[in-house]
C-alpha cells in the first residue's frame, strides 16, 4: 500500500525528501548559530568568573591591609607602648612587641621622635634599609597620620602600615608594622584554578603561576602597560599565553598607592580545558554540518535534475504551443507526476491541433462565403448603380412632382439596399477575420460634411433638416476612414428612419472635455421618437430590431459597435421616449505604438550589401524614389542592433555576405520581424539553393547586374502587395 502511494505521488516524495533535506541544512545552520551563541556566552561566563575570582582576590588583599593597619593602631593606642617609647627603653619595648609579632607573624618596627630607637626583632635600622628622613610611611607617623602601603625594605616588599604613638599630648614616635610578601602571601591570595602575581615598582615581586618563563614575563608586563593606557575597566580583562599555557589574566591597579599601574596584583585563571572544549565542540558541529550540507546538495542535485528535465520539456511545449507550434509531441522522461502531466500536455496538443485543423478548415470556409458575399454584393451593386444613376438622369427631365417624388423615394430605398449590403459584407469579413483597417489621420469635419451633403437628398425629400456643426480647430483622428464613414453612415440612415417630417438631425464634433489621452466627440442627434430604457440595454446587439416590422437587418448598429471599437473607439447613447436620441462616438487623436511604429515602417527599406558601390546606388536611387533607406556591410552584430532599433518593411539582401548567405540573413530578419519582405540579390547562386524551397523566406529574386527600373519595379509590387 506505502508502494503503491508512493508510486502515486513520487513527485511529491521528491519534493518533501528536497523540502526536509533543505530542512536538515536549516536545522545545521541554526545549530552553528546556536554554538557560536553558546560559545560567546560561556567566554562571558568564563570572563565575569575571572573577573569575580579577581574581586576576591583584592577584598583578600584589602582584608590584609586592614590587619596589618589594626595591629598598627593597637600598639599605638596601648598607653604602655607610649610610656616605653618615651622612656626610649628598647628592651621593655621588646618585651611588649614580642607577644604580638608572635601572634601576627608582622614585623613590629618602632620609631622614636628624637633618638630613632628601633625595634624589630632585633635589627638595626641599617640591616633594613630605613631611612627616617624619606621613608612616606614614617612621614605620615611623625605628621599624626595614619598610612598604609606596599613597602621596600631593602631585599624585601612588604605590605606595611604605620600609626603616630601620642604621649601626653604629644608624638612621641612611630610604630611600623608589615607582612612580607612572598610566596606564601601569594598564595593565601590564590583561589582554586586561579594564579596570583604581584607587581612593585613595575618588577614582578612574587607569583604563583607555574614555571613562568621571562619570555611570558616580558608579554604580561607588554598588555599590563595596554591595559594601564585603555580608557575603560573591560579591558583590563586580556586572554593571554603564559608559558604555553592559555590564560584569561585581569589586572587589580592598587588604586591607594601613588602610581596605581606600577603597583598591582595580577589574576589569571588557565582556560586550556576551556578551549580544548569549546574546539572540540567545533569541529564537531562544522563535521556533521558540513556532511548534512554535502548530503543534502547531492540528493537535491539528484532529485532536481530528473524534475528539472521534465520540466525543460515541459516549458519547451508550452513555448512552442503560445507560437502556435504544434508540429509534436514532447518527450515523457519519467513516470511520476510531471510525466503524467507531459503525457496530459502531449494529449492537449493534439487535440488542439485537431481542433486548430477544424479552425482553420473553419475559417477557410467563412473566407470562401466572405469572397462569395463580396462577389455576390459586387453583382448586386453594378445594376444597382446602373438603377440610380437611370433615375438621377430622369430626375433632370421636365417631368410631374409626384413622379419626382417617386423617384426620389425609390433613390432612398436603393441607399437604403446599398448600406444593408454592405453592412453584410463588413460582418462577413469581421467574422472571417479579413476585416481590414487602415489607421490613418483622418480630418473629423471634412467627413462629416462630406456624409451630411451625401443625405441631404434624403433628408430634403423626407423634410427633414439635416446640418453638422464641426467645431473649429479639431484635430484629426487616427482612425480607419471607410470605418467611420460607415458608422456615420448607419447613424444618419438611422436617424432619419427615426425623425418625422419638420424634425431636426444634427451632426455635431468637439474635443471631449477631460479626456487623457485626448479624443474627439461626434455626436449625431434627432428629434426622433426616442428609444426607452429597455431598449437602450439590448441596442447594440446583433439582429436586435426595434419591431418586426422596421424593415431594418439589426446589423447596422452592431456593425457600427464593432467597428468603432476595432478603432480604439467607444460609443454610446442618450434617449428619452418622445425626446428623439443622441449617438455617442469618441475616437482618440494619437495613435498607439504598434501603429506609429508601423506608419513609420511603412517606407522603410533596410539594404544588406558589403559591396560599397551597389549599396550607394541603392541608397541613392531608393531614397529619391520616396523611400526611408538603412544600409549595412553584413558584419556580425550589425543587423540585430539594426532590427532592434526599428521595423522594416522591405530588406534587398545580398546572397555572399562576409559572415553570413543570404537567405541565414532572410531567416534572421524574418524571426524580428515576420512581415518584412525580402529581395535576394546575387549574381549567381550556388547549385544547392532552391528558392522555391525557400519560398517563405525569400519574396523576389534579382540577378547582378539589374536595373534602376528593375529594382523599383520589385519593391513597388511588394509594397503594393503587403505582407505575404
Amino acid at each position: 500500500m506505502v508502494y503503491r502511494m508512493m508510486a502515486r505521488n513520487r513527485v511529491g516524495f521528491k519534493l518533501l525528501g528536497v523540502n526536509l533535506l533543505s530542512l536538515l541544512v536549516a536545522l545545521v545552520g541554526l545549530l552553528l548559530v546556536m554554538q557560536y551563541l553558546a560559545t560567546r556566552q560561556i567566554l562571558e561566563w568564563h570572563r565575569q568568573r575571572v573577573e569575580l575570582v579577581a574581586r576576591l582576590v583584592l577584598a583578600e588583599y584589602q582584608g590584609k591591609i586592614q590587619r596589618v593597619a589594626q595591629a598598627a593602631n593597637l600598639l599605638a593606642d596601648n598607653p604602655t607602648y607610649g610610656e616605653l617609647l618615651a622612656a626610649a627603653n628598647p628592651e621593655a619595648l621588646r618585651r611588649l612587641v614580642l607577644p604580638t609579632m608572635q601572634a601576627t607573624g608582622l614585623n613590629i618596627l618602632t620609631i622614636t621622635d628624637n633618638q630613632g630607637v628601633i625595634q624589630a626583632r632585633g635589627h638595626d635600622p641599617e640591616a633594613i634599609g630605613v631611612n627616617i628622613s624619606s621613608n612616606p610611611l614614617v612621614r605620615a607617623g611623625v605628621q599624626g597620620k595614619e598610612a598604609s602601603r606596599m613597602t621596600q625594605w631593602k631585599d624585601n616588599i612588604s605590605l606595611s602600615a604605620s600609626a603616630p604613638v601620642n604621649y601626653q599630648d604629644r608624638i612621641v614616635g612611630v610604630v611600623l608594622t608589615g607582612l612580607l610578601i612572598d610566596r606564601r602571601f601569594v598564595e593565601s591570595l590564590s583561589r582554586p584554578g586561579a594564579e596570583v602575581a604581584i607587581f612593585f615598582a613595575n618588577r614582578l615581586v612574587v607569583n604563583s603561576f607555574k614555571d613562568l618563563p621571562e619570555k611570558a614575563l616580558t608579554e604580561l608586563l607588554r598588555v599590563k602597560d595596554l591595559a594601564a593606557r585603555a580608557p575603560g575597566p573591560k579591558e583590563r580583562v586580556q586572554s593571554l599565553e603564559l608559558g604555553g599555557q592559555p590564560y584569561t589574566i585581569t589586572f587589580l591597579p592598587l588604586e591607594e598607592e601613588e602610581k596605581p599601574w606600577e603597583n598591582l596584583i595580577v589574576v589569571g585563571v588557565n582556560r586550556g580545558e576551556l578551549t580544548l572544549t569549546l574546539r572540540t565542540l567545533k569541529l564537531v558541529i562544522f563535521g556533521v554540518g558540513g556532511a548534512s550540507a554535502l548530503l543534502g546538495a547531492f540528493l537535491s542535485v539528484w532529485f532536481s535534475w530528473g524534475m528539472r528535465r521534465q520540466i525543460a520539456h515541459l516549458t519547451e511545449g508550452t513555448r512552442q504551443a503560445a507560437k502556435e507550434e504544434l508540429a509534436g509531441d514532447i518527450p515523457v522522461t519519467s513516470r511520476d507526476e510531471l510525466g503524467e502531466l507531459a503525457e496530459s500536455f502531449n494529449t492537449m496538443t493534439r487535440a488542439l491541433r485537431d481542433k486548430t485543423r477544424l479552425l482553420k478548415e473553419e475559417r477557410d470556409r467563412v473566407a470562401a462565403n466572405a469572397d462569395f458575399l463580396s462577389m455576390i454584393v459586387h453583382d448586386i451593386k453594378a445594376p444597382l448603380t446602373g438603377v440610380r444613376l437611370t433615375i438621377e438622369a430622369l430626375q433632370d427631365e421636365t417631368l410631374p412632382p409626384e413622379i419626382h417624388h417617386k423617384l426620389q423615394g425609390i433613390i432612398q430605398r436603393s441607399e437604403g439596399l446599398l448600406l444593408h449590403l454592405h453592412n453584410v459584407l463588413d460582418l462577413s469579413r469581421f467574422e472571417a477575420g479579413s476585416l481590414a483597417l487602415r489607421p490613418e489621420e483622418v480630418p473629423p469635419g471634412f467627413v462629416m460634411q462630406r456624409l451630411v451633403h451625401h443625405f441631404s437628398p434624403v433628408a430634403q425629400h423626407q423634410g427633414v433638416a439635416l446640418n453638422a456643426a464641426p467645431a473649429p480647430d479639431l484635430p484629426p483622428l487616427h482612425v480607419d476612414e471607410h470605418s467611420l464613414e460607415r458608422v456615420l453612415s448607419n447613424l444618419l440612415v438611422n436617424a432619419l428612419a427615426a425623425t418625422p417630417k419638420d424634425g431636426e438631425i444634427q451632426v455635431q464634433a468637439r474635443i471631449l472635455p477631460g479626456s487623457d489621452p485626448q479624443e474627439v466627440e461626434i455626436i449625431v442627434a434627432d428629434t426622433g421618437c426616442g428609444l426607452s430604457p429597455e431598449e437602450q440595454d439590448h441596442l447594440f446587439e446583433k439582429y436586435r430590431l426595434r419591431s418586426q416590422n422596421s424593415g431594418s437587418s439589426g446589423l447596422g448598429l452592431y456593425i457600427c459597435k464593432t467597428l468603432v471599437e476595432a478603432n480604439r473607439g467607444r460609443i454610446w447613447v442618450e434617449s428619452q421616449v418622445g425626446q428623439g436620441s443622441r449617438f455617442h462616438l469618441a475616437f482618440p487623436t494619437t495613435p498607439t505604438a504598434g501603429e506609429a511604429a508601423e506608419e513609420a515602417a511603412a517606407n522603410s527599406i533596410l539594404i544588406i550589401d558589403d559591396d560599397p558601390g551597389t549599396r550607394e546606388a541603392l541608397v541613392t536611387i531608393l531614397n529619391r524614389a520616396g523611400y526611408q533607406i538603412t544600409s549595412l556591410t553584413g558584419i556580425e552584430g550589425e543587423i540585430e542592433d539594426a532590427c532592434r532599433h526599428r521595423v522594416y518593411k522591405m530588406a534587398v539582401v545580398d546572397y555572399r555576405l562576409p559572415h553570413h548567405n543570404g537567405l541565414e540573413v532572410a531567416r534572421r530578419l524574418k524571426q524580428c520581424m515576420p512581415n518584412c519582405r525580402i529581395i535576394l540579390v546575387s549574381a549567381e547562386l550556388p547549385p544547392e539553393v532552391d528558392l522555391g524551397e525557400n519560398a517563405g523566406l525569400v519574396d523576389r529574386f534579382l540577378a547582378k547586374p539589374f536595373s534602376k527600373e528593375a529594382i523599383l519595379e520589385a519593391v513597388t509590387q511588394l509594397c503594393l502587395t503587403g505582407a505575404g
